[in-house]
């Protein structure tokens, strides 16, 4: 029987019903990028959205304290003295169309959305991503509404050092 996510139709692993492997039967689940992307939808911690990320990143507020390290940046850095990071308060959202390649094309982004497109711009590129405007739970096509956060990031040596500010 195949698997296929029941949201973005990629094809998983197949289902084997009574030791064989039918492709002629279809059944539906929901991939790991999926689900994660349903839980980012209700919040989540900074450090479990860093985690999400195949990349090195180091997070920073806007006093220059760290508040984040996912594991790809906690694995360079092991066996290294690491000053641990100060819990960040507000949870991460990300929108339903985060993951689309085309994004949401909103005008101002949500906290996981502006976090994804500079930390992603920034390691594809090497260039800065300076200062998006985001808000913590919502995008929005209305560039007049006040954004709560400013999001920057920077690579050097490989790992993206990724800057929120909040306004």
């Amino acid at each position: 029987m195949m698997r296929v996510c029941a949201w973005c139709n990629k094809a998983m692993s197949p289902v084997k019903s009574e030791g064989k492997t039918s492709t002629k039967m279809l059944t539906h689940s929901i991939c790991s990028d999926c689900s994660d992307n349903l839980d980012f939808q209700l919040g989540v911690s900074l450090t479990t959205y860093l985690d999400s990320f195949k990349i090195p990143v180091v997070a920073l507020d806007g006093n220059g304290l760290l508040i984040g390290v996912n594991r790809a940046a906690a694995g360079i850095y092991k066996g290294k003295a690491v000053i641990e990071p100060v819990e960040w308060q507000e949870k991460v959202f990300e929108c339903a169309h985060a993951r689309l390649p085309q994004g949401c094309k909103k005008a101002v982004h949500c906290s996981g959305c502006a976090i994804r497109i500079v930390t992603s711009e920034s390691f594809n590129s090497g260039e800065s991503s300076p200062d998006v405007p985001a808000h913590f739970n919502h995008c929005s096509a209305d560039r007049t509404e006040k954004a709560e956060l400013l999001v920057s990031a920077d690579k050097t040596d490989n790992i993206v050092f990724l800057k929120i500010v909040r306004l």
